[in-house]
């Protein structure tokens, strides 16, 4: 599935840093939005108006499709909890769910004409929202093939043979157009649409063995959406997001301090693992690679504990002084985070970061 997740790239910076002789430990960070929306919206109200307004068509093209009757229904359902649910993680919003189910285009995979601002003001006061988020279009799309998969091998009689099998493949598509209005101005603030799909394989003796193997569509369908609505939520509000972070438990000279800082690290004692580190950093003289070890460590826990310039510092410690080349990515990755804390402050001006 394509992702529309701003960290994509810092997460393959992370991957480098995966190491036989490191352990991972984790944070919580604020990710900033994709966009900045005006300062006075503080609660959203979402609604769904993608229901397709000629019904029978919609039917049609689920007859030829092979879509499940209801399916989009469910779907769409399952992308407004997405979105919620990506919502209710950041605390530059509140959201309010209305439940309102509205008909939209005729085929549901265009985006029909704006609400009227008299009825944007009418559900804001209804439920106590600054603006409404809508689902203005919604249209899916599955499609599966099977394809013969022939593999030699040799049996134990010298001979070759020919093993038939088949591999299945299924695509499911999701298609969402979304508008954000803000009735205070009367403008749409976004209007943004969203194309994204999942693959799935599976095997079989047989086509209709492989094809039976497949995952439902239904299932597949509604995850897709779920996913596609926290990405939009992704657009809209900074999200609190988990990441990974990579540590060293073992330097050559120091194995019993480097396994006892680890322990303090896992029992989230920084302090007392920080004070190991910076001993070893400060007292291994020519042995530069446990010294970078513990310096690149320092980073780690400056950062574990919210401070990004000193994480900056020993990073580059770790990097210049002592050749530690792991440390030159986890410079790049603390930049980001620096650089994503200023974004964030800036979409929540009134808000603690």
């Amino acid at each position: 599935m394509k992702h529309l997740v701003k960290f994509s790239f810092l997460l393959f910076l992370l991957a480098s840093l995966f190491s036989s002789c490191m352990k991972s430990t984790s944070l919580t960070v604020l990710q900033p939005a994709q966009m900045t929306l005006p300062e006075h919206i503080a609660t959203v109200a979402v609604v769904d108006r993608s229901k397709p307004s000629n019904g029978w068509l919609n039917v049609l093209e689920g007859l030829f499709t092979g879509e499940a009757i209801g399916q989009d229904r469910r779907s769409r359902e399952e992308a407004v909890r997405g979105l919620t649910d990506a919502l209710t993680r950041t605390p530059r919003f509140t959201v309010k769910n209305t439940g309102i189910e509205m008909s939209g285009s005729k085929a549901g995979n265009n985006l029909p004409a704006p609400l009227e601002w008299r009825e944007v003001e009418r559900i804001c006061a209804d439920y106590g929202a600054h603006a409404v988020v809508t689902i203005e279009s919604f249209d899916s799309d599955n499609s599966a093939s099977a394809r013969r998969v022939e593999t030699k091998r040799k049996g134990k009689d010298g001979k070759q043979y020919i093993d038939v099998s088949y591999r299945a493949q299924q695509r499911t598509g999701v298609r969402i157009g979304w508008r954000l209005y803000d009735p205070r101005t009367k403008i749409i603030v976004d209007e943004y649409t969203t194309d994204d799909y999942l693959e799935k394989t599976a095997t079989g003796s047989t086509e209709r063995n492989a094809l039976n193997n497949l995952p439902s569509q239904v299932s597949v369908t509604r995850s897709v959406a779920f996913a596609v609505g926290h990405e939009y939520g992704a657009r809209i509000a900074p999200l609190y997001v988990s990441v990974s972070r990579q540590y060293y438990h073992k330097a050559k000279g120091y194995k019993t301090e480097m396994q006892q800082a680890a322990v303090f690290l896992k029992n989230r004692e920084y302090e007392r693992a920080a004070t190991i580190w910076k001993k070893i950093e400060a007292t291994a003289g020519e042995n530069k690679k446990a010294a970078g070890r513990a310096a690149y460590n320092m980073a780690i826990t400056a950062e574990l504990n919210g401070n990004l310039d000193l994480a900056l510092d020993w990073a580059k410690k770790a990097a210049n002084d002592y050749g530690n080349k792991k440390a030159g990515n986890y410079i790049q990755v603390i930049q980001m985070r620096q650089n994503d804390v200023r974004k964030v402050e800036s979409q929540m001006p009134k808000k603690k970061v």
